[in-house]
């Protein structure tokens, strides 16, 4: 599992910061943002087998961001 406060450069050559990271529905994923440009963000799931891969479907998004914003208020 990656841990928050982690920086990871990824095959873009740009730099990020793991700002948070759960697990949801057995998965385990990671927000993730650029260092250079905080516009630049990303939710990626994570696996020590294929490494990330940016999470697309709304769905699944949606609820990441509402347990990124439930963790922001502790």
């Amino acid at each position: 599992m990656l841990n928050q406060g982690e920086i990871l450069t990824l095959n873009d050559n740009k730099k990020y910061s793991v700002v948070f990271s759960t697990t949801y529905n057995n998965k385990s994923y990671v927000y993730l943002i650029d260092q250079d440009d905080y516009t630049n963000t990303m939710f990626c799931e994570y696996d020590n087998e294929n490494g990330l891969e940016e999470v697309n479907d709304s769905d699944i998004l949606e609820n990441l961001m509402k347990l990124f914003v439930e963790s922001q208020k502790n």
